[in-house]
């Protein structure tokens, strides 16, 4: 769980900039986002496939959309809360070695799952639909599962945390 539970941020969405009143926020997160690959190229832009409780759990930053003061920050890494983990992933490329096609059936369609730094704008009880500028082999980027079209999830990292590379074991997470 994010060092801000879902009742905390629920308070200071509610709240709003406490600096100068302003109603929108901006939010920044790591979560799963999907990008379909043929022959280990993207074919497609980051479809998100995280649930809202998720984003809440990658939480890192909350800032006012109009002074630019920070509500919450956490340096922590939003996966395995590693001290410092953070930066580490936002400034280092994915080590998960992305196959060229699956290695069960040889399809060259795969899908891989990954943790992406995104960005929404919320006001009221409106957020705006996910962004990010983070792309498969920039520094930010982290692929951890990869499922096949035709057989199911093939691959899942679990030999160390997909965003800061701390050691297994990697704390529990919503499904």
């Amino acid at each position: 769980m994010s060092r801000l539970s879902e009742r905390a941020f629920t308070e200071i969405v509610e709240a709003g900039c406490p600096s100068c009143g302003g109603r929108q926020l901006n939010l920044r997160s790591y979560v799963d986002g999907l990008v379909p690959l043929m022959e280990g190229e993207p074919v497609g832009r980051v479809k998100w496939v995280y649930k809202g409780e998720m984003f809440v759990d990658g939480l890192y930053e909350i800032a006012c959309g109009a002074c630019q003061h920070l509500l919450f920050t956490d340096d922590r890494c939003p996966r395995c809360h590693g001290e410092g983990g953070l930066a580490r992933g936002l400034t280092t490329t994915s080590t998960y070695a992305v196959p060229e096609r699956c290695p069960r059936c040889e399809h060259i369609e795969v899908r891989l799952i990954a943790f992406v730094p995104a960005r929404v704008k919320y006001e009221g009880k409106r957020a705006d639909k996910a962004q990010t500028s983070v792309e498969l082999h920039d520094p930010g980027f982290h692929g951890y599962r990869v499922d096949c079209k035709d057989c199911g999830k093939v691959d899942e990292r679990t030999d160390v945390c997909p965003i800061c590379e701390a050691p297994a074991p990697v704390r529990a997470r919503f499904s």
